[in-house]
């Protein structure tokens, strides 16, 4: 026994570090060589990134601490993860109509669930907290999916449904928010519902929100973006964006102020110059009963 067991010691041959990286001998082509090489690139300015993120963040504690400023914007996560939400100060609520499950691809979804979960945090972050549902969520739909990745997604503060939102809340409270409707929102309701179109399309679907706003039999609106800055571009508000506009006017934020702070700096938005003769704000139509034979577009464009 022990003979063979020698014999076949003998045969094995030592591992060595060159036996032990066979990878490295594989010839590699032009391509993978290149695309390798570029994400090496990617991984090491992603952790510079990091690096100098960090450190700019240091600065400004450091910076608060001198000036006698709270170091932290805000409480912290386990503060919020202990504090409960008080939703009675808010004097209107908001919905994320999320039932467009088979007209988004999986790129776009991944983006609606992102943007999600920037609402979920601003709103946890709030002086007056905003009573929020996500409506329409298809069982095992991709938005399901995709807010599965979220782990603990289920115990956040908003109210997920697989139901439409019209069978949720009274019709006459619910006002859905298109660009391309009649009707500018100059103030907020005490007591309605606002709902967004969770719908990430660039513009594919063209007038599917207000459709089915109109189709629905409930009120619509804009925000009044033309009526308080100018931009040279067509503006596409994300779903996020909206919802932060919509956040800081309850807060009692000035609209220009706040398209001016919530719009990205690349989009080269301007007050609006009452001079310039452009219509002024309350020259427009107050927010009426929806009529089919408005101009129709999807989910909102500025």
């Amino acid at each position: 026994m022990g003979d063979i067991t020698n014999v076949l010691e003998a045969d094995i041959p030592p591992v060595t570090p060159e036996t032990n990286q066979p990878t490295e001998n594989i010839p590699m082509s032009k391509r993978q060589r290149k695309k390798l090489l570029k994400l090496e690139q990617w991984e090491i300015k992603k952790k510079e990134k990091r690096l100098k993120e960090k450190e700019k963040m240091r600065q400004r504690k450091l910076e608060a601490i001198r000036s006698g400023l709270p170091a932290r914007n805000g409480p912290s996560r386990k503060e919020l993860k202990r504090n409960k939400v008080d939703y009675s100060k808010s004097d209107i609520t908001i919905v994320v109509d999320l039932s467009f499950d088979g007209m988004m691809i999986d790129k776009d979804v991944a983006k609606c669930v992102k943007q999600l979960l920037r609402i979920y945090t601003m709103n946890r972050r709030s002086e007056i907290p905003i009573p929020l549902y996500f409506t329409g969520i298809q069982p095992e739909g991709a938005i399901e999916k995709h807010l599965k990745r979220n782990d603990g997604y289920q115990h956040w503060d908003v109210k997920f449904s697989a139901e439409s939102f019209v069978n949720l809340f009274d019709k006459q409270k619910l006002i859905y928010l298109t660009s391309e409707s009649d009707n500018v929102l100059n103030d907020l309701e005490k007591g309605c519902i606002y709902v967004i179109g969770g719908l990430v399309d660039h513009n594919q679907h063209k007038g599917h929100c207000l459709t089915l706003a109109s189709q629905l039999g409930i009120r619509h609106a804009r925000l009044p973006l033309s009526e308080h800055i100018v931009i040279k571009t067509r503006t596409i508000l994300t779903i996020n964006q909206v919802f932060e506009i919509l956040m800081k006017i309850q807060l009692g934020k000035k609209w220009q102020e706040t398209l001016l702070e919530v719009l990205p700096k690349r989009k080269g938005a301007k007050p609006f110059d009452s001079d310039q003769g452009k219509q002024k704000e309350g020259e427009s139509s107050p927010i009426s009963e929806p009529n089919e034979s408005n101009e129709l577009v999807d989910n909102y464009v500025g």
